[in-house]
């Protein structure tokens, strides 16, 4: 049966890739590539742990290396993996269904149920009020960089978070409740403190379409059910090329092409486990005092009415009846700019543009973005560096907020720390099916992938075939020899 768009709400049920029982999923399962952008230590660390071994990593670019001179070599060696996983049989596909997904981290459960949005429901520009949105300004340099990893690849390995206003819990928590009674397709403990992972296949139709009906039922704002939470320039990139390869399509091959789709998780903005955190600004590189009287001048230049007041005291020790305050920190002092007559909704609306107006002015002078609480204070005891500290956005008015506003300033809140971003597990095919040649020689000589492959050839050889061992565990694997 083919799952097709369900109750007009955008949503297709997947047939998902897993990596084989044998391939070690904790080399395998690597966090999202839009993180520790600045930490070319952790990206040097998990290149250590997975050395040659199948892993995501060999089929992801993290952003680390957008602009390394090496990028285009990067791209051409990962599209020739994503091949060879298939062919070798790395990757197998599930039966078609819903996938629940269990991460624990800190001691905290988040859910979640891996699926496919339509693109043709999905836009960035707020005022097509699209049923699917992004949640932030799209920098279209960001979408340019990404789009020739996607264009003619394969696979797809997703990161991309999709928000829904569920505050009842009555979509992803039900599922969850019963998932004992599914099959668990993986339990993998991830590296570098990334807490565990679980997933949960839904063959269940009647739990299927429960699904489908209570997702069909969430509030709409505007015409928007859902929201892009973390993966907001995936999701635009897989739009962009969507846009871009329909152009030479007829109408059937429209509606059946699996680049019309792209794999998400759908996660509730409500979860207990799924915090809604702030993100800081941080100046370094330039004088704090004359930072603050940059911002002050410039907000009193606007009619904002901005009164500067220092303080002893640490920003979440003082106290203001201003209608917005921006509380600053550093080596050197401490206060807050009281805004008595803000210009706009959110007090990062404001504040962003000034900030980027400095930088601009003083070239020395550079502007990072954290939400690790710890990280923020040990930045601001260094010398010439100014923090900003932004107020968390409320759970309860997100997506009205959203519907309001059309998308939020840029990096003004964050769904956790990086740690609990999301890992690459799952990924799904960009093409249509096709015959592949399978149990091709591994190019990593000596690596762990190199005796995957060698034993599922001593299988074959002994007339036993992959697949039959894939369903004998619950797959179906759609890899098989042209010969069989």
């Amino acid at each position: 049966m083919d799952h097709s768009i369900n109750h007009n709400i955008g949503i297709k049920v997947p047939e998902v890739l897993v990596p084989d029982k044998r391939v070690n999923m904790r080399k395998w399962a690597v966090i999202a590539c839009d993180q520790y952008t600045s930490n070319a230590n952790y990206w040097k660390e998990v290149d250590k742990i997975v050395g040659g071994s199948p892993s995501s990593l060999h089929i992801t670019l993290p952003e680390i290396y957008l602009n390394s001179p090496d990028r285009d070599e990067r791209i051409d060696n990962i599209k020739k993996t994503m091949i060879r996983y298939l062919d070798d049989g790395i990757l197998t596909v599930l039966p078609q269904g819903f996938v629940l997904v269990e991460r624990t981290v800190n001691r905290k459960i988040r859910k979640g149920i891996m699926a496919l949005v339509d693109l043709e429901e999905y836009d960035s520009d707020p005022f097509k009020k699209s049923l699917i949105r992004a949640s932030e300004e799209i920098l279209d340099e960001r979408v340019e960089a990404r789009i020739d990893i996607r264009m003619g690849a394969e696979v797809e390995i997703p990161h991309v978070l999709l928000l829904i206003d569920d505050p009842q819990f009555k979509v992803i928590e039900p599922v969850w409740r019963k998932r004992e009674t599914y099959t668990k397709i993986y339990d993998v403990d991830l590296m570098l403190h990334g807490g565990r992972a679980t997933g949960y296949l839904i063959e269940d139709k009647k739990t299927e379409n429960e699904i489908l009906s209570a997702l069909s039922s969430l509030p709409l704002r505007d015409g928007m059910r859902y929201c892009v939470g973390d993966g907001n320039h995936s999701l635009a990139t897989a739009k962009a090329v969507w846009e871009e390869v329909k152009k030479d399509m007829t109408a059937e091959e429209r509606a059946n092409s699996p680049l019309r789709y792209a794999m998400v998780e759908i996660v509730n903005l409500h979860d207990p486990a799924m915090p809604l955190l702030p993100i800081h600004r941080v100046i370094s590189g330039a004088s704090s005092s004359m930072c603050i009287q940059y911002v002050v001048d410039h907000l009193n230049s606007v009619g904002a009415d901005a009164r500067l007041v220092f303080s002893r005291r640490k920003p979440s020790q003082q106290l203001s009846e201003a209608p917005e305050t921006i509380y600053f920190t550093s080596k050197s002092s401490s206060g807050r700019i009281e805004v008595n007559a803000p210009m706009t909704k959110m007090l990062i609306e404001q504040l962003q543009p000034v900030l980027e107006d400095f930088i601009r002015e003083y070239p020395l002078a550079t502007l990072e973005y954290i939400h690790d609480e710890d990280e923020f204070e040990t930045l601001t005891e260094e010398y010439d560096t100014l923090g900003f500290v932004m107020p968390a956005m409320d759970k309860k008015t997100f997506f009205d907020d959203l519907s309001e506003m059309g998308v939020f300033p840029k990096k003004c809140f964050s769904l956790g720390e990086a740690n609990e971003k999301r890992y690459y597990i799952e990924s799904r095919l960009l093409v249509e099916e096709k015959d592949h040649e399978v149990l091709q020689e591994s190019e990593y000589e000596g690596s762990e992938e190199n005796d995957i492959i060698s034993e599922l050839k001593e299988d074959s050889r002994e007339g036993k075939t992959a697949g039959k061992k894939r369903r004998d565990l619950g797959f179906l694997n759609l890899f098989r020899k042209k010969s069989e």
